[in-house]
């Protein structure tokens, strides 16, 4: 009887086993995470080249390489920030991309701004080799950028004279006003004898159409990416210097990518943007000047003999930034000797 009891008991609860598996509801099939969504800022127009022809790029890059497990959204014309505020910006978390120049934020970057000095380098291609060299060589250098991930350093194309009325001789500058972008542009503009005005380049065309400056140095690409030939009428050309560029992402922000995502994006940025960030920029002062033609703008190059004396008047510059250097503890001398050693390797 004993025995009749405890099999019936088994039974039963074999039943209610197979009637519990049978109500039991499937397990939920697992839903893909969420793509981490990055935010991109820069201040210039959608039509710039870098905008059109690097960032825009690089961003449908990223989504593809990781099969849209990252997607970054572009802001341009300083929705996120004004010029001088885009570093911050992705400092702070304000974006997660951010795209500017070291000039624009005064000290922040001195051994960086080697690069800056007159007639250091002949393209931005050039100039975006040196400094990614120069970046990867240096500690120092690195230690200027301590809070971002550097995603891509570049400079652009050699700056020119952008002016109102034809600067052939160097008497022909004196009582300009000229608008410049960073400190040593600053200096470079008083060598020559006129008078520097600091702004952002995206002021730059209202300040030209009010008469607030005579003209500017900046490369041959503005005048096709802010519109330059409708407010300037002559271009002279020096190749007098260039200005360097970060494309910076917030440590955070890059935290929250996957180990194999961030595997995949190591392997699209660093030099291999620099590259084609400068490249692109070499293009662009081809369409600058193609740009300036069809304007009618007015193009001199400056004879050698003319230049030297350029040159010459601008030469303390480089001396005076290895002593400022020195002087804050860096290493002015050693970073200035294999700038121009760089320099030599590149320019063509």
């Amino acid at each position: 009887m004993k025995r009749k009891i405890i099999a019936l008991v088994l039974a039963v609860m074999v039943i209610a086993g197979l009637v519990l598996v049978g109500c039991a509801k499937p397990a939920p099939t697992p839903t893909p995470s969420a793509p981490i969504e990055l935010k991109m800022s820069h201040f210039m127009s959608a039509k710039h080249v870098q905008h059109a022809q690097v960032m825009a790029p690089f961003a449908e890059e990223v989504e593809k390489a990781t099969d849209g497990r990252v997607k970054i959204t572009i802001y341009p014309g300083g929705a996120l920030g004004k010029p001088p505020e885009q570093y911050q910006a992705a400092v702070s978390g304000i974006t997660d991309i951010a795209f500017g120049l070291q000039c624009y934020t005064a000290g922040k970057f001195p051994l960086t701004s080697v690069l800056e000095l007159p007639c250091m380098v002949t393209s931005a291609e050039a100039g975006s080799h040196v400094l990614w060299d120069l970046y990867q060589e240096f500690p120092e250098i690195q230690a200027e950028y301590p809070v971002v991930k550097i995603l891509w350093l570049w400079t652009h194309d050699t700056g020119q004279l952008v002016t109102n009325k034809p600067i052939r001789k160097l008497d022909d500058l004196k009582g300009m006003k000229l608008r410049c972008p960073g400190a040593y542009q600053t200096k470079m503009i008083e060598s020559w004898g006129a008078t520097p005005v600091m702004m952002p380049i995206s002021e730059l065309y209202d300040s030209m159409q009010k008469g607030v400056v005579d003209g500017t140095v900046a490369p041959l690409s503005v005048i096709y990416d802010f519109n330059l030939y409708d407010v300037s009428k002559y271009v002279t050309i020096g190749n007098f210097y260039v200005c360097t560029f970060f494309m910076v992402m917030n440590p955070d922000s890059w935290d929250r990518i996957s180990a194999q995502d961030q595997k995949i994006i190591e392997g699209l940025i660093g030099k291999r943007m620099s590259d084609k960030a400068g490249a692109v920029y070499d293009a662009g002062a081809k369409l600058g000047l193609e740009t300036c033609e069809e304007a009618g703008i007015e193009i001199y190059t400056l004879p050698p003999d003319e230049l030297a004396k350029w040159k010459t008047v601008m030469m303390p510059l480089d001396k005076q930034w290895v002593a400022d250097m020195e002087a804050k503890g860096l290493p002015g001398e050693k970073i200035y000797n294999e700038a121009v050693k760089l320099a030599e390797k590149y320019n063509k």
